[in-house]
């Protein structure tokens, strides 16, 4: 195995597109196209294609950022360091992965493809690419530890840091009476209300004071979605990566399907936004506008429900929900996922502080104990 780098997607083969063809998303030449367009977390990128053989067997996508170290942490001591030392906890990296918060990993490999080989040869890019820019730290993101990469990241001195679980909703069934007949009575039952608003074919449903709409997401959504996520930003207390407008508008304007569901309650005003992306047979919930604090109506736990249906209803069959509002997605029938980050400091000190208050920076993710299934094997 051997590998290629670009610092352009345009010297990309044309083969590579055939590999990752059914691979998720954000794999695919939009979406990295809407990535490097956008400007994201002022992101450079570099593209790392694996061949054997002639043809292209792996695929990574390489970033250069500035990671905050804190963004996960509760540690009160950590907050008030960094109100003395603004940017103490800032390191520029040099990742594999994109500024996109998605519960995703950015390594593909086709079947039979040797892990390690991909591993090591990936490592040595990111090592070469971290030495021109003198940055702190490599990073490899948001990775299952089922995925079978963690001894083979790990043998090249890397640190596993616990980072947000995702949720799925997993081998969604044909009918939504077949789904929630595995739910136990009290799961079940809290989804009338989803059930009764999205009685018939839509696009546009309304029942019982609510109101939802799903349509493409167009251009003319971007500006009012980014003001209303803009305001959700402004009241978190841990941010990841801030999306600008430009994201929303290449992001309507790209080949992929991406998808608008507003939710409205009709008595009092209250709304959300939830932004989707399908592929296949694969939903993916990637963001929310929230223009309130506090809602007096169960609008979020609703627009879940209402996105579980909408799937069943659309024929797919795994949603992905993200990695924030646990207990929600958790109740709305969603399996929480473990993730891991992999990092190394790039310096034997440094590395040992890392190993020293990792925990403190990546605290472990308490789940909360939900059973939502009759039998516990369908969420396992």
């Amino acid at each position: 195995m051997r590998a290629e780098t670009h610092e352009h997607l345009e010297g990309l083969p044309d083969a590579l597109w055939q590999l990752v063809a059914d691979a998720p998303f954000f794999f695919h030449r939009a979406f990295l196209e809407v990535m490097r367009d956008s400007a994201v977390e002022d992101a450079r990128y570099r593209y790392v294609v694996l061949f054997d053989d002639g043809e292209p067997v792996g695929f990574a996508v390489l970033t250069r950022i500035v990671l905050r170290l804190d963004l996960l942490s509760g540690d009160p001591w950590i907050a008030r360091l960094r109100k003395v030392v603004p940017f103490v906890f800032d390191v520029p990296i040099v990742c594999c992965g994109v500024p996109a918060s998605f519960g995703q990993h950015h390594l593909h490999l086709a079947p039979g493809a040797g892990p390690a080989d991909a591993v090591r040869l990936v490592h040595a890019e990111m090592e070469a690419w971290a030495g021109e820019e003198r940055t702190g730290m490599l990073v490899w993101k948001e990775w299952s530890p089922e995925l079978g990469i963690r001894d083979h990241v790990r043998a090249h001195g890397y640190e596993a840091m616990p980072t947000l679980p995702d949720h799925h909703l997993v081998d969604l069934p044909d009918t939504v009476e077949e789904w929630l007949g595995r739910m136990r009575r009290s799961y079940r039952g809290k989804y009338k209300q989803a059930r009764e608003l999205m009685e018939g074919e839509g696009p546009v449903w309304e029942a019982g004071g609510w109101r939802l709409e799903a349509t493409p997401f167009a251009v003319g959504h971007a500006e009012p979605f980014h003001a209303s996520y803009l305001r959700l930003m402004d009241r978190v207390e841990s941010r990841l990566e801030t999306y600008p407008l430009a994201f929303f508008r290449e992001l309507a304007a790209s080949a992929l399907d991406t998808r608008r569901l507003h939710l409205l309650n009709t008595e009092n005003g209250e709304e959300l936004t939830g932004l989707l992306i399908a592929r296949a047979d694969f939903l993916s919930f990637i963001l929310v506008a929230k223009d309130r604090a506090e809602y007096e109506s169960p609008v979020y736990p609703l627009l879940l429900r209402c996105i579980a249906l909408y799937a069943i209803q659309g024929g797919f069959r795994t949603v992905r929900l993200g990695q924030t509002s646990s207990y929600a997605k958790c109740q709305a029938g969603a399996v929480p996922l473990r993730r891991e980050t992999y990092l190394k400091m790039t310096g034997r000190l440094r590395h040992k502080a890392l190993r020293r208050f990792g925990d403190s920076l990546f605290p472990e993710a308490e789940l909360p104990d939900v059973h939502v299934y009759k039998e516990e094997t369908v969420a396992s």
